[in-house]
């Protein structure tokens, strides 16, 4: 059964295909191996051209669905995001999705895409992120992410879907 969220504008669709940019995007290479984390977290936006920022910082925005603040997740989302989802609404239903599946045990970067064009979005530039997660309970997501490039140069969250 198909399941709608919608996170951004047309952006968003749960189950929904790939976009193409994304589909045609050779594997991300494996990661280094784990450090310790740092002693601050980070602000979870990329920079304009580094590609392993972006995918870090998407690891790090994701790690906050993980620990159930899906609130402080929104709070980081962009304009776009938050306009066609409420706050409470996109809490409630990250919060139902993800308990049954258990703690994240793995989550690896496999595709990695920039755009201009995203269909049901404006113009404008995208950064979009394919991982895969592997929980506890033997679940797996594929999950993507869509950073969008807003006023002074700030990448946010535009859009999270998985299947």
């Amino acid at each position: 059964m198909r399941r709608l969220l919608a996170l951004a504008a047309g952006l968003c669709v749960l189950l929904a295909p790939v976009p193409a940019a994304l589909a045609q995007v050779p594997p991300v290479p494996a990661p280094p191996p784990a450090q310790a984390p740092p002693a601050e977290p980070a602000a979870p936006q990329p920079t304009l051209g580094d590609d392993k920022e972006s995918i870090d910082a998407g690891r790090k925005w994701l790690e906050l669905i993980d620990a159930g603040k899906a609130g402080a997740a929104w709070d980081l989302a962009s304009k776009q995001l938050q306009s066609a989802v409420k706050r409470d609404k996109f809490t409630a239903e990250m919060n139902q999705v993800r308990k049954p599946l258990g703690k994240l045990e793995s989550r690896t970067a496999v595709k990695f895409a920039r755009s201009h064009e995203l269909p049901g979005a404006p113009a404008g530039d995208y950064a979009i992120i394919e991982f895969d997660a592997k929980f506890t309970n033997g679940k797996r997501l594929t999950e993507q992410l869509i950073w969008a490039l807003e006023d002074r140069d700030v990448w946010r969250v535009a859009g999270y879907y998985y299947r």
